[in-house]
């Protein structure tokens, strides 16, 4: 039976860059003291990368990994059509979760070059 928990906690390697900078960015949080709640919610209006709670507070979180400048950096890559679908998505988990007279707020872990903690921008309140 050991063996069986010990398999369903184990994590899953991350697959591409955007797991491992969500990854990254779930521990980073962690250790600032967060309370995870959810990862990856998906609904017909968009994604929520990260979800976490901190004292009375939800916290709605997008994670963004730019490996180059070619086409901007990760906090540029973040557009107004974006926003807004974090926005409409948080709504629908809140009242999906009966937290709609909950606080929240919204922000951006931001990784350039590289996905590691001394690359990680944490922007809280961005939107």
């Amino acid at each position: 039976m050991q063996t069986v928990i010990n398999f369903l906690n184990k994590r899953k390697a991350a697959k591409n860059s955007g797991e491992k900078a969500e990854q990254t960015a779930e521990d980073f949080l962690l250790s600032q003291g967060l309370c995870f709640v959810e990862r990856n919610f998906f609904c017909r209006l968009g994604e929520i990368d990260l979800i976490f709670f901190d004292q009375d507070t939800y916290i709605f979180i997008e994670v963004r990994f730019r490996a180059n400048k070619n086409h901007g950096s990760a906090a540029e890559s973040i557009g107004q059509s974006k926003l807004k679908k974090i926005r409409n998505s948080a709504a629908l988990w809140l009242q999906k979760n009966n937290k709609s007279n909950s606080a929240t707020r919204f922000d951006a872990i931001l990784f350039d070059e590289k996905i590691d903690k001394q690359h990680l921008t944490w922007l809280k309140a961005v939107f």
